[in-house]
């Protein structure tokens, strides 16, 4: 018997994180021999029967051909863990007023119910993250739940050395185009200490300069892959990581948070409570972005032999949460 990987979403109309992530489990599922339902082989459910079938519903809305064929999936597998990637219009609801706004939290509402419905079990980013799903959606169906976190990938064998003599780069990783994402506390602090470091931003958003138009942040696209070359190239010796503390962001894990620990790139952040969680308590680098000289005095104290235990520190903790060993979680459910 095996098991199998089920993905609701179009991955050319996903990118950034959630692309990362099902391709990743895409990729582990293939190399067991695993089925991959996706696009024209959705229906082929009928003809599989697996021990566990795994959900990846990313957008959190289904679509029509969903429908068939997930109630089918059910039926033919012995387990159907399904994973719900957030819960924003639980917590925002006041931001879909719109008509098109009240569509979609309609069609999302209708989708969550079903992939409730056909699952034995589910996972979110975090387990608060569940806990909050089915307290604010008391009529979905009861199940159990644990949390499935985004995990590492491609970690970099051996990050090379920064060189202390030299002047420090600080990177920005990411879209600008969230809500929340606080990258205005990045441009800020390099507009204070631009004489002090260089300022990076690798972004695929297509409107980058004209969100950002300081000449001293340096703007680039680069893939993924070519980021620790690009990382040694411009000496960076930090990221940050500016998501501000709110209700959302403390139940979820954002994806480049992981990039980082692949990197093995040190990153300055709240003290957010999955990120707690991950990297311990007395992580020296949580930080209030409000407070731009702590952060350059922490920049400033820590010492090469420091930083390389903290470098050690993050590849440590990425080797423990790959996305292969993310894999072994499910099949422990």
């Amino acid at each position: 018997m095996k098991n199998s990987l089920y993905i609701i979403p179009n991955l050319k109309k996903v990118s950034g994180g959630p692309n990362t992530r099902i391709n990743s489990f895409k990729s582990i599922f293939e190399a067991k021999g695993n089925f991959v339902f996706y696009k024209n082989s959705k229906l082929k459910t009928i003809f599989k029967s697996t021990d566990i079938a795994y959900v990846e519903s990313a957008t959190n809305r289904i679509s029509l051909i969903d429908i068939p064929s997930l109630f089918l999936l059910r039926m033919r597998s012995k387990k159907t863990i399904v994973f719900i990637r957030d819960i924003y219009i639980e917590l925002f609801p006041e931001e879909y007023n719109s008509v098109r706004g009240k569509i979609t939290y309609t069609v999302n509402k209708l989708s969550n119910f079903y992939l409730t419905w056909i699952s034995t079990s589910m996972v979110f980013p975090t387990k608060e993250m569940g806990a909050v799903f089915f307290e604010k959606n008391k009529f979905f169906p009861k199940r159990p739940y644990t949390d499935l976190p985004p995990g590492t990938h491609n970690i970099t064998e051996k990050r090379i050395p920064v060189s202390f003599s030299k002047k420090l780069g600080i990177l920005y990783l990411g879209s600008l185009g969230y809500t929340n994402s606080g990258y205005q506390n990045f441009i800020d602090f390099a507009e204070t200490y631009k004489n002090e470091y260089n300022f990076f931003i690798l972004s695929g958003d297509k409107d980058l300069k004209e969100k950002v138009t300081a000449t001293h942040i340096n703007l680039d696209k680069v893939p993924r892959n070519e980021i620790p070359q690009f990382i040694a190239e411009n000496n960076i010796a930090y990221a940050f990581h500016t998501r501000p503390r709110n209700m959302y962001d403390d139940l979820t894990f954002p994806i480049k948070v992981f990039d980082f620990l692949s990197f093995q790139l040190p990153f300055f952040t709240e003290a957010h409570v999955p990120l707690k969680n991950l990297l311990g308590n007395d992580y020296p680098l949580f930080a209030s972005f409000e407070n731009k000289a702590e952060i350059h005095r922490k920049i400033k104290m820590i010492q090469p032999q420091e930083y390389q235990e903290l470098v050690d520190l993050l590849k440590e903790i990425a080797l423990n949460n790959t996305y292969d060993k993310r894999y072994k979680k499910l099949l422990e459910q």
